[in-house]
């Protein structure tokens, strides 16, 4: 029993001195910071009038190119929302009543066509491998074009819209006459497609 007694103590006072290694190292100052998406159109963040186009008439082509720059810090995906598009019966004269608008209805719409491209070198013409997103009738463009268009942080892209009044026949093009219409559409840009 003493021999068990004197065991037991002798390797509790081994264990007691008894040292380990060891080594520690830190991890401090971890930071998170968030990316950002901003899209410039023409350079600047607020409202662009493209086209303000008075006097339009038969054999008139207005060109409007929309620069998009993406100064944020992640790449985006450039999609066209909110398309709305409006007629407008404006002053209402005789020629327009005789070729068949008793009621000024607001036809210029129906009297142009509109080609929307993305115009990747922007020099406002359709060219090889420049996706067209529209080419038709005023009335015929879509509320958005989910386009997807890549443009990478510090990049640009242009998107283009050619109005076309072509000639018609007769005296359609009279009903048009003192009418207005009018465009407007969003820019969005996405992290990811959608």
């Amino acid at each position: 029993m003493s021999l068990l007694m004197i065991i037991m103590v002798a390797t509790v006072a081994t264990g007691a001195t008894n040292a380990y290694l060891s080594d520690t190292e830190t991890s401090t100052g971890n930071t998170f910071a968030a990316g950002s998406l901003d899209l410039n159109v023409d350079g600047g963040n607020t409202n662009v009038v493209k086209f303000n186009v008075s006097n339009l008439r038969p054999g008139n082509q207005p060109i409007g190119t929309w620069r998009l720059n993406n100064v944020g810090t992640l790449n985006g995906y450039l999609n066209l929302k909110n398309i709305a598009l409006t007629n407008a019966g404006g002053a209402f004269t005789d020629p327009e009543a005789e070729a068949g608008d008793p009621e000024n209805a607001g036809n210029l719409g129906t009297l142009l066509d509109v080609q929307l491209f993305v115009d990747t070198d922007g020099n406002g013409w359709v060219g090889t491998g420049e996706p067209v997103l529209y080419s038709g009738p005023f009335g015929g463009l879509a509320d958005h074009y989910n386009q997807n268009l890549l443009i990478p942080a510090g990049g640009a892209n242009y998107v283009t819209l050619q109005v076309n009044w072509h000639s018609h026949a007769g005296t359609l093009d009279n009903k048009g006459q003192g009418d207005t219409a009018t465009l407007d559409m969003t820019f969005e840009l996405d992290q990811s497609p959608i």
